[in-house]
């Protein structure tokens, strides 16, 4: 019974026994310059991006009117109609002004 106690006492310790984890001083190095390298991801500005989407959002809005709208200042759509393509204009400076600095 001695032996079957002293057995499972070394299986135990054995099992328990925590690696010692070796890591080279170079390692992180070597592997940073085994990868390929990185692209450059071309950045787009939040604010540009959002212009851009608020243009196409007038674009279609002004689409989705075009059926309804006839050349009349007392037409409500006609009236919408030239209200957003006043608002795109206004966007279209802004892309212009913020594109040539």
């Amino acid at each position: 019974m001695n032996t079957q106690n002293n057995l499972d006492a070394s299986i135990t310790r054995a099992l328990e026994k925590q690696p010692e984890v070796v890591v080279p001083a170079e390692f992180a190095g070597r592997v940073m310059r085994s990868l390929p390298p990185r692209r450059q991801r071309r950045k787009i500005p939040v604010g540009r991006a959002g212009l851009v989407t608020g243009m196409m959002a007038l674009l279609l809005a002004m689409f989705v009117l075009a059926p309804h709208a006839t050349p009349q200042w007392t037409n409500f759509a006609f009236d919408v109609e030239v209200l957003l393509l006043v608002q795109m204009a206004g966007i279209g400076w802004l892309l212009k002004e913020d594109s040539s600095e």
